[in-house]
């Protein structure tokens, strides 16, 4: 690991030095090249030396927001997949932990794994006194000790990066570490395994759809996972599912559909979604394995969240910035109105690219990439993992259903989970959106709740106007300033505020006359109906063309008296 530190602090000087001695497309292709070179060079360590470097491999990968998109691209394709360990020495693991010979607990234990990974395996065996057959999931011999030995070098090297390079700072490279190292606890402890997968059975309790295999917790240890054995297909094997006669685009909805739930109503989220922890039952219902590495979104976290699905579909960039912010995403130092215009930027050069594999999505997604890397945005690592999971959920998706049509699944799915949770849950506001949910749909909710949020934070910014411009006032008479500023502009402006109010308060009522006629019975008369659908269209039309007007009157000469 010291020599991959030294080799990529090399990378460091030649990339200095190009930009020193080259011009700078010149030296911007050179310091790429070498990038990507380094890249590669981690990948091919880490699977050649296994343990805990393919993790931290894993881990970089997702960390586009502060790691360069050349290095990060070529540790996305670092698989966990490594030769399984000697079974004597899994063996001596599972006696260790059970304090007892394995013939006591197990009346059968089959030698060669099911699958094996950089810090467990698991093997498939027979209970001694149910028959019933288990999964059996077990650490590799010495992971606990290589893991601390190699924790403990990456701290160094970490810390060594923080003091003497920029990149070092500019990333947090303790911070960064300090994340890694708590996903490695996590994730070498079962028991901390077990409780995740208890919680997320309890969450998919009434989806009949979705299936979670149940916990042995007797038989559970630190070191040691049984859970029940679910035979099935893997989502990725399409002609072992048509010969289990699987609907694979029911079954791509409900893959799509228990992400947003895990999301928006959750917050407990799988965030190593890899094509071997789904299977498809003999039922054709969706099976979720191996929750070792969760992400947990907070309870105060959890309006934001549905916050920034929300902004998505509607394609609001302030939407996006706001819950971003309270998702911690924005870094103090930002300026939250110039990155809402970049976010604008961005949302119109990727909102008309189809959710398609190909160059045009390669392109939106690298431009999103370069954007975060840009941008003063930093994720927490579980939300940049999950950023990982839903990139390789929708890879996972397409290819059972690759004429899905996204944008319509998650307006379909995603919605009425957010109007479920409810980003104004009490009050008039809410209550407002939900009669229009009723009437119109849950779409319709989420875009009247959108409008009723921006009305009145518009509202209560204006009401602050006067306050602010007495201040101003104020200041200019008390310091005995002789130089005056030109009015005609600021009291056109108050003017063009001022018809903003009327139009708000104009639509506000015309919308209120539109839902009481749109509920009042057709049967008390038609005429009347109609007559005040007229008279709310006929409000409104004014109060827009009196704000047209205040726009374009001119806004006078401006300068300086003295």
């Amino acid at each position: 690991m010291l020599s991959l530190a030294w080799s990529f602090w090399r990378d460091a000087r030649n990339i200095a030095r190009a930009k020193r001695r080259l011009d700078k497309e010149r030296a911007a292709a050179r310091e790429r090249a070498i990038l990507r070179a380094g890249g590669q060079r981690f990948r091919e360590r880490a699977f050649h030396m296994g343990g805990l470097l393919i993790k931290v491999g894993q881990f970089l990968s997702a960390r586009t927001d502060v790691l360069p998109i050349e290095f990060t691209r070529e540790l996305q394709a670092l698989q966990d997949q490594v030769p399984a360990a000697e079974f004597q020495e899994v063996r001596a693991v599972l006696e260790e932990a059970y304090g007892k010979p394995l013939s006591t607990i197990f009346s059968e234990f089959e030698s060669v794994p099911l699958a094996a990974a950089s810090l467990g395996q698991v093997h498939r065996a027979r209970l001694l006194d149910s028959s019933d057959w288990v999964a059996v999931k077990v650490q590799r011999p010495g992971i606990t000790t290589l893991a601390a030995i190699d924790l403990s070098a990456l701290s160094i090297i970490m810390r060594v990066i923080s003091r003497w390079t920029k990149l070092g700072r500019r990333i947090n490279a303790v911070r960064l570490f300090e994340e890694f190292q708590t996903l490695v606890g996590q994730e070498l402890d079962y028991l901390h395994e077990q409780e995740n997968l208890r919680e997320v059975s309890q969450n998919f309790s009434s989806q009949a759809a979705v299936r979670v295999p149940t916990v042995y917790p007797e038989l559970t240890r630190t070191k040691v996972l049984v859970m029940e054995l679910v035979e099935g297909v893997k989502l990725t094997e399409g002609d072992k599912l048509k010969d289990l006669h699987v609907d694979a685009k029911k079954l791509a909805r409900t893959l799509v559909t228990a992400y947003l739930q895990q999301i928006i109503v959750d917050g407990l989220v799988q965030i190593d979604p890899h094509p071997g922890n789904f299977l498809a039952d003999r039922e054709g219902r969706l099976v979720l394995l191996d929750f070792g590495m969760c992400g947990r979104i907070p309870a105060t976290q959890m309006p934001y969240a549905a916050k920034l699905i929300q902004g998505v579909l509607a394609r609001d960039a302030r939407i996006l910035v706001q819950a971003m912010t309270g998702l911690g995403f924005i870094r103090p130092q930002a300026d939250v109105r110039l990155l809402v215009r970049s976010m604008a930027v961005l949302l119109q050069q990727v909102g008309s690219v189809a959710l398609k594999a190909g160059p045009q999505l390669d392109q939106a997604v690298t431009d999103f990439q370069d954007f975060i890397y840009e941008e003063p945005i930093e994720f927490p690592a579980e939300y940049m993992f999950l950023g990982r999971a839903i990139g390789m959920l929708f890879s996972l998706a397409n290819q059972l259903d690759d004429n899905i049509d996204w944008l319509k699944l998650i307006q379909q799915e995603a919605l009425p989970m957010i109007n479920a949770r409810g980003l104004n849950p009490s009050g008039w506001q809410a209550q407002l959106g939900q009669l229009i949910g009723g009437l119109f749909g849950p779409q319709a909710e989420v875009a009247a709740r959108m409008v009723i949020e921006r009305s009145v934070e518009e509202i209560l910014r204006l009401g602050r106007l006067p306050s602010r411009l007495e201040r101003v006032l104020n200041a200019l008479e008390d310091d005995g300033l002789k130089t005056q500023p030109a009015w005609t502009p600021v009291l056109r402006r108050v003017d063009i505020l001022s018809q903003q109010v009327r139009l708000l308060v104009d639509t506000v009522f015309a919308a209120g006359v539109a839902v009481v006629w749109r509920l009042w019975p057709m049967g008390h008369g038609r005429g009347w109906w109609l007559a005040a659908t007229l008279m709310a269209t006929a409000i409104w039309i004014r109060a827009a063309l009196s704000q047209f007007s205040a726009r374009r009157q001119p806004s006078g000469r401006t300068g300086r008296n003295g």
